[in-house]
């Protein structure tokens, strides 16, 4: 993700909306099609968040260079699924974590917003993204 000026807060460095925002486009890279068709129309199912928990390790300053955001699947239920990220400050080796969260989605029937579960082909896709839970610190 190339971090952007107006990610930047008045303290230097990104605000905590735009990194919702690099964790929903990073999501959406790899699974393009949650919620929407190849030409973009929406699916009769939704794919909705319903919780975020965010770890906050390290502060990232805006900078030309692209930050790296990892997205894999630690957990899939019936008709919901956990997405963990991190954020790290570089793409090399020795690139330090800047950010740690979890997601977790319900996908809805598009008509009666009551959960649905995922189908066989659903499963598949989320299923080559496994890895671990990510490691939160507790409140």
């Amino acid at each position: 993700m190339q971090v952007r000026w107006s990610d930047v807060d008045l303290f230097g460095h990104v605000n905590n909306a735009a990194f919702l925002r690099y964790l929903d486009d990073a999501r959406f890279t790899l699974f393009p099609r949650m919620g929407v068709d190849e030409a973009g129309a929406m699916t009769a199912s939704l794919l909705v968040v319903v919780k975020h928990e965010i770890d906050y390790v390290a502060p990232l300053r805006f900078r030309l260079a692209p930050v790296v955001v990892e997205v894999w699947v630690p957990r899939l239920g019936r008709s919901s699924a956990d997405f963990a990220y991190e954020v790290l400050d570089g793409d090399g080796p020795d690139a330090g974590v800047a950010l740690r969260a979890r997601s977790r989605m319900v996908q809805l029937d598009r008509a009666t917003h009551t959960p649905r579960p995922f189908t066989d082909e659903e499963r598949a896709t989320f299923a080559r993204y496994p890895g671990p839970e990510p490691v939160l610190r507790g409140w």
